[in-house]
């Protein structure tokens, strides 16, 4: 399930994949056409794995094939990993890729579009695989537009990776509800900035779906209006201290009733910690659910910032016998 939910019309139509040289590309040359403009703005939310960028698109003047658009991405650190970008048309999310700088200062790739005269709404998504060095570290990003030889617009912006990330490790095979049987999963809890956090912590809920008699659900996820909540009908226990302990979901109002938490106390700089927990099913469930599925995420302060950093797993949905 993607991080991000688009609105309006897509007009972006895929031509041509390319690669792009090294830095951002130069400023609008003097006998490029004026009405032609780019903008970025930010979309998301804070800890998506997947950082969204909204392209504004305009052109006043005539109807132009084969623009290229290309992406330059700035890198955190030199040597680190290079990102995943992904750009959207009418035809579904398409992999750009992407070549590094030769000073290490980046990467940067390059697609081909077609510009008609008036508005135009594109979209990129931007996977870091490294968190920032520093609270609230951004990574730059600058689009660029040409035909031919001139550039025709420019932009930058940038996107803010997630200090904290939650990544699976494992996970064992489905539970059948209502019978006790436990599910194991473990996720690892990692921080990679070099700001400190006293008092870190996992939170998970659970839902589940239905499965009619025409719609079994095999191969999709649960979500949206068919998703019922069901963490306070499951028994989850967390490992702690090396033994298994009960969860419930706090009923003092500070969270959401069916939302779960796992302490984690304090997560230093540059580390990472497992954490397992188990659930099963409970005779409250109707026996109708066939998927369930987890949304967990981990946040901390840290010292001396204003705000809460978060970072978001990708739910795990689970096929219930």
């Amino acid at each position: 399930m993607r991080a991000i939910r688009v609105t309006g019309v897509l007009a972006l139509v895929v031509l041509l994949a390319a690669c792009g040289g090294s830095g951002p590309g130069p400023e609008p040359s003097a006998s490029a056409p004026p009405p032609v403009s780019v903008g970025l703005e930010t979309i998301g939310k804070p800890g998506d794995t997947r950082l969204g960028l909204a392209m504004h698109l305009s052109n006043q003047g005539r109807a132009r094939p084969g623009v290229v658009v290309r992406v330059h991405i700035g890198a955190a650190r030199p040597g680190e990993p290079l990102p995943d970008l992904e750009e959207r048309s009418d035809a579904g999310w398409k992999d750009i890729a992407l070549t590094a700088d030769r000073d290490g200062r980046g990467s940067a790739g390059a697609f081909r579009t077609n510009l008609p005269k008036g508005g135009l709404l594109g979209f990129l998504d931007v996977t870091p695989h490294v968190g920032p060095r520093l609270e609230g570290g951004e990574l730059p990003v600058d689009v660029t537009l040409s035909d031919g030889s001139r550039t025709l617009a420019r932009a930058h912006g940038a996107v803010r990776p997630a200090a904290l990330s939650l990544d699976r490790a494992t996970a064992d095979e489905p539970a059948a509800l209502g019978h006790g049987r436990w599910t194991e999963v473990t996720y690892t809890a990692v921080h990679h900035s070099r700001s400190g956090y006293p008092q870190a912590r996992v939170q998970a809920e659970f839902g589940a779906c239905e499965a009619g008699p025409d719609d079994p659900l095999e191969g999709t996820g649960c979500s949206g209006s068919r998703r019922h909540a069901v963490t306070t009908r499951l028994h989850t226990q967390w490992y702690d201290d090396g033994r298994w302990k009960d969860v419930s979901a706090p009923d003092d109002g500070t969270l959401p009733a069916e939302t779960f938490t796992l302490p984690l106390g304090e997560l230093p700089a540059d580390s990472g910690r497992k954490v397992r927990f188990r659930f099963a099913g409970t005779a409250d469930l109707d026996g109708e659910y066939r998927l369930l599925t987890i949304t967990a995420r981990v946040d901390g302060k840290a010292v001396g910032a204003s705000a809460r950093s978060l970072g978001t797993g990708r739910p795990l949905t689970f096929a219930l016998r």
